[in-house]
């Protein structure tokens, strides 16, 4: 069958979403276009230098492939983060990701949980649950991994932060906090970043509009050699994200590009929600980091998970090295 796009190749790709048969150059280019669109609507292209927040993962290398693409790379520059997980970091994926980067002209900074907060995520997940506490391996990890990005930005005087978060991530955060009728967070995930606070970077998400199993074909047609391994945390303990991501990929089989309407409609609902908004007033600072926390509260989560679970003390009163 010949690609409905160019008419010349055979096509290899079937996107449900839109119906369309493409061949692979085809695709990857839709994926690129796709990008760049959303990419220009944040502004991306005014932007002087943006931080590529990079796993190793596959959303990683679409990220930095579709953004050199049409940004120059000296803007560009990527962080890395080791969580300190057992069988799940591994250095090779760290140097494969170096090497790909560097190929690109792009930069990587190299950070761990260890050298950024003090403890790996396998140490903060024992003394909790050494502690009886009930708290997942996302919760911290998602938690640190946000403050850690958003230093980093600040330090290399980023105007943006860029993550790869795909379009499946982007709605199954939607409804979690829907569910969790977390309101503040939800209008964040709108694709017009706000600024609640002067020392957040704004956290921008290039891909939130590609389907991960678009950035999985993108990857392999690509040649990258990402990381593959699912988290140990996540199949040990499923989390409410991995409940809904279940229940939102029944509903996309069921009807194609149902996650695209939903984000579509939610990005309208958020943008009604910020002209009536009066979240105004920047967010208090945690008084043990300094970093910014939620309105009413005087310590972070962040600082409230390492009390709790015995790995700080708060009568320190000290930033967490």
């Amino acid at each position: 069958m010949i690609c409905d796009n160019c008419k010349v190749r055979e096509a290899e790709v079937y996107q449900a979403h839109s119906g369309k048969r493409l061949c692979r150059k085809c695709f990857m280019k839709d994926i690129r276009e796709r990008v760049k669109k959303e990419s220009l609507k944040i502004g991306l292209d005014k932007a002087s230098k943006i931080l590529l927040a990079v796993s190793g993962g596959k959303d990683s290398y679409v990220l930095a492939d579709t953004l050199s693409s049409f940004i120059d790379s000296n803007k560009l520059i990527a962080y890395n983060i080791t969580e300190g997980i057992q069988g799940y970091n591994r250095y090779e994926q760290i140097v494969q990701l170096k090497r790909y980067l560097s190929s690109l002209g792009i930069e990587l900074i190299e950070d761990s949980f260890k050298q950024g907060v003090g403890h790996t995520l396998d140490e903060m997940m024992k003394y909790s649950r050494n502690k009886g506490l009930n708290v997942s391996a996302c919760t911290f990890c998602g938690g640190f991994r946000r403050k850690l990005i958003n230093n980093a930005g600040r330090t290399v005087s980023a105007d943006y932060v860029a993550t790869g978060h795909n379009l499946d991530d982007e709605v199954q955060a939607i409804i979690v906090n829907l569910i969790r009728g977390d309101i503040i967070r939800l209008i964040r995930f709108a694709d017009k970043p706000i600024k609640l606070s002067s020392k957040f970077v704004l956290r921008v998400k290039p891909l939130r509009r590609v389907y991960e199993w678009e950035t999985t074909l993108y990857a392999y047609y690509g040649g990258y050699q990402f990381q593959e391994v699912e988290c140990p945390y996540i199949s040990t303990k499923p989390t409410l994200r991995s409940k809904v991501r279940e229940l939102l990929y029944t509903l996309e089989d069921k009807k194609p590009g149902a996650l695209l309407s939903i984000l579509d409609e939610f990005d309208k609902i958020a943008e009604k929600v910020r002209k009536q908004s009066e979240l105004k007033e920047e967010l208090p600072t945690c008084k043990i980091c300094g970093e910014p926390t939620s309105y009413g509260r005087e310590i972070c989560k962040n600082c409230e998970l390492l009390i709790s679970s015995g790995l700080l003390d708060p009568h320190q009163n000290l930033p967490i090295s």
